[in-house]
């Protein structure tokens, strides 16, 4: 099965440019709040800010929640395709495998899902739902607007 590695996490890069720009963000957040409601200057207190090595810790953290939580979308979206692959007839699998082995554009399970659902009908199904929705959606548009259209201007 081909597909395209995605790079480890490198981690959270802190520069100085970023750290000046956290130390001057209660100043900023006191400049925005005088410029934009002068009447209230004093009762709007900016944010507090943490200590420097509190909020590196706390953006390392979520950088890596974060990261952990797109790889495991990532791996939860591959294991959904290759549930539908696998549940395909011998024959099917071997075309789907063909097209996906041609396939130019990037080895990513949104696209080897597409591939799959081409070849075993699923993606036709989807298709004739959604015209189906949109015929629906549109018909009330145009039930609305003859209703209005109906209605004496005033």
């Amino acid at each position: 099965m081909r597909f395209d590695r995605e790079p480890r996490p490198q981690g959270y890069c802190w520069t100085p440019r970023k750290e000046a720009m956290y130390l001057r963000r209660e100043a900023r957040d006191a400049e925005k709040i005088a410029r934009d409601y002068p009447l209230f200057v004093g009762q709007f207190e900016p944010r507090a800010t943490l200590p420097v090595a509190e909020e590196r810790a706390r953006r390392e953290r979520q950088l890596s929640v974060s990261d952990q939580r797109w790889r495991d979308l990532k791996a939860s979206q591959w294991r959904g395709a290759r549930r539908e692959y696998f549940a395909c007839p011998p024959a099917m699998r071997e075309a789907i495998a063909e097209e996906w082995r041609r396939w130019p554009g990037p080895a990513r399970p949104v696209y080897f899902t597409y591939v799959t659902e081409k070849h075993n009908g699923v993606l036709e199904e989807k298709s004739r739902l959604h015209r189906e929705r949109e015929a629906a959606m549109l018909a009330r548009i145009r039930a609305r607007e003859t209703a209005q259209s109906s209605l004496p201007i005033g």
